[in-house]
């Protein structure tokens, strides 16, 4: 097999893998799209021109379906960033909540105006 059809197939994996991606296996996907990426990088540098016509179409298909990979992946990414700030949310109020007196100030003076 040549490495454009090798490629495209682990593009279309990958693809899939993308829509598969949901709250409950999440991790799990996620290890295997960093798989199908190591593997599809690896490939991509043994692609050598002159390519055939069929090798063309399979390449703009790539390209066409690596846009829509990058906008899942970015939307991933942001999913991630937004519960990692709600865990760290969580975790700040549990302790403010066990500990409310935990980050006073305690160096502030009062001034006395009466005489």
């Amino acid at each position: 097999m040549s490495s454009v059809i090798l490629c495209h197939s682990i593009t279309k994996q990958l693809k899939e893998a993308m829509d598969e991606v949901s709250g409950g296996n999440r991790d799990s996907i996620i290890q295997k799209i960093e798989k199908l990426l190591t593997e599809r990088q690896s490939l991509l540098g043994s692609i050598q021109p002159p390519l055939t016509e069929d090798e063309q179409v399979l390449g703009k298909q790539m390209m066409a379906w690596n846009q829509e990979i990058d906008r899942k992946l970015i939307l991933l990414r942001t999913e991630i960033k937004r519960d990692m700030n709600g865990l760290t949310k969580k975790k700040t109020s549990a302790q403010k909540y066990t500990n409310p007196y935990e980050n006073m100030q305690h160096d502030g003076m009062f001034y006395d105006k009466k005489k």
